[in-house]
């Protein structure tokens, strides 16, 4: 069959690899980009004054994985000798209102890179309650009683965690993760999908964590090996989708933006939701072979939230502290809404910092990756800035992903991207992967490019093709992650279960509050003794005076 993959991010690489490699079908790959990859874009860093020659090539979209969550990319970058996966580091810091107040989760010494805040029992309520919701939070898992639409605000709120805990742990760390505002990814989340991710992720673990993995010299590296076996007449640079349409005998219209019109048998729809709904409409009517309403209605709930990275080795877009520097800096401010509310994270700013640690500083100096800057970095220190888009997984995100079975495989046409899930590489890979799995599945036995496809819909939930299929991939695919991960390396059950009953017995008889009714009283007498000003205090909304 002939094949048209829209779109040459990680999910319509993953579907042209496997396609092209491993079944007999002719693939084409539309990008309206003039460079592959999507957010796997690999930049020259270099200093004003340096030749490139000097500098070191940078990731500036996808930057790490573990070998836990990332069972098919991992599979596929070790089918490649001349790919070095090498191992990093993933740690996060949170600062506000210009470093007044200030911690990283590296160890003892950065949660208390500020000393003051061993006074400060915000800080130690703070540490309780991630110790807690790291114990307990799994529990929700299991318990029915707790229905798929509890927002993960309920939950805090129905378990009683503070302000702290949600201000200045729960919502930086999603925030950072997903490359989103706050208020865009706080607490009306899904819980039961928020903890479940956290838990696969290893994010509800103090000890066990996997090791993060990095692609030496990045990940353009693993693009330049898909594309080097696509024939160069087959990959379309440049070159936008402007519509698509259905024809009879199941195959499908493709025109670009240019006016250049090519029939395919089936097209996978590797773009964002947003895009593989216009192009869609594009085609016309329902009854002309366009968008059908429920095509419209399920891409249109997904959203996306547009970010802005500057490459840059600007020292003041990392926090104050140096102790607190990590490989991921969330810094926010606290504003005062329309009404008088002292909101705790600015509800339009969402800051990823990175420290590539494969960049030793003694060699390249600080090389730093911002996203949505709350200033402009000095202009000298600029290296370059490109824009992205994230999916806003939200509950609605949650409830469309489940509608998309809807649609796939229907006029001959699949869906792929990272927002059919997490929104990470792996869940973008494994999607395309899921899709060409799903063309293959629909290709007829006889090789005639007409087929009926109202059964390939689910064609994503297989791991494998069906016996007689042209494809054979080089590695049983996994698909569904959550399943893949039913059980945790280092998750070590009975003390996760002893702990989560200790601290449910600490809340049912009161502890924590036996405990902050004394506690308050003597580190405020210790402060004002020694003269320590906390500052920086993180405001729990509040109406301003």
């Amino acid at each position: 069959m002939k094949v048209a993959i829209v779109g040459s991010g990680v999910s319509g690489l993953g579907a042209t690899w496997l396609l092209n490699e491993y079944s007999g079908h002719q693939v084409h790959l539309y990008e309206s980009d003039d460079r592959p990859g999507g957010h796997a874009n690999t930049v020259r860093f270099y200093k004003q004054g340096q030749q490139p020659s000097e500098g070191v090539d940078v990731d500036t979209g996808f930057i790490v994985f573990n070998p836990t969550t990332y069972p098919n990319f991992l599979q596929f970058l070790r089918l490649f000798q001349s790919i070095n996966i090498l191992p990093t580091e993933m740690t996060f810091s949170v600062s506000r209102d210009n470093g007044a107040f200030e911690w990283a989760g590296n160890n003892l010494m950065t949660v208390f890179c500020q000393p003051k805040r061993l006074l400060d029992p915000d800080m130690w309520r703070l540490l309780y309650d991630v110790l807690r919701f790291n114990a307990c939070a799994r529990r929700i898992l299991s318990d029915e009683a707790v229905s798929e639409s509890t927002s993960i605000g309920d939950y805090l709120k129905r378990e009683r965690y503070s302000g702290s805990f949600t201000n200045n742990y729960l919502i930086p760390m999603t925030a950072a993760i997903w490359s989103t505002p706050p208020d865009k990814c706080a607490t009306d989340f899904p819980a039961r999908t928020l903890i479940r991710f956290m838990r696969n992720h290893h994010l509800l673990q103090v000890t066990g964590k996997p090791k993060w993995l990095t692609i030496q010299g990045g990940s353009i590296n693993y693009v330049k090996q898909i594309l080097s076996k696509l024939p160069a007449d087959q990959l379309h640079l440049s070159t936008p989708v402007q519509s698509i349409r259905s024809l009879p005998e199941s195959r499908v219209e493709l025109r670009t933006a240019a006016g250049a019109v090519e029939i395919y048998d089936r097209v996978i729809m590797a773009c964002h939701s947003d895009t593989a709904r216009s192009i869609l409409e594009a085609g016309g009517a329902a009854e002309e072979g366009g968008i059908t309403a429920r095509e419209r209605d399920i891409l249109g709930i997904f959203k996306w939230n547009k970010n802005e990275c500057i490459l840059h080795h600007d020292e003041r877009l990392m926090p104050r502290s140096k102790p607190a520097w990590s490989c991921w800096n969330y810094l926010t401010s606290s504003v005062v809404d329309a009404d008088g509310n002292v909101l705790p994270n600015e509800p339009r700013i969402s800051l990823r910092h990175e420290r590539p640690p494969a960049h030793p500083p003694a060699k390249y100096g600080p090389v730093l990756v911002t996203l949505n800057s709350p200033f402009e970095p000095a202009a000298e220190k600029v290296v370059g800035r490109w824009k992205y888009e994230h999916p806003v997984l939200d509950a609605q995100a949650v409830r469309a992903q489940k509608l998309l079975k809807l649609i796939q495989g229907t006029r001959s046409i699949w869906y792929a991207g990272a927002y059919t899930k997490y929104g990470f590489h792996e869940d973008g890979f494994a999607s395309g992967l899921a899709a060409a799995v799903g063309v293959a599945r629909s290709a007829p036995a006889d090789g005639d490019s007409a087929s009926a496809t109202g059964d390939s819909a689910s064609s994503n939930a297989h791991s494998t093709p069906a016996k007689g299929s042209p494809l054979e991939p080089p590695f049983p695919i996994v698909t569904d992650i959550d399943e893949h991960l039913l059980y945790v390396p280092g998750e070590w059950p009975w003390l996760v279960a002893v702990v989560a009953l200790f601290f449910r017995v600490a809340e049912w008889v009161g502890v924590p509050a036996v405990i902050a009714r004394v506690a308050c009283p003597c580190l405020a007498l210790v402060r004002w003794v020694l003269g320590v000003d906390l500052g920086g205090k993180v405001p729990v909304k509040q109406k301003a005076e």
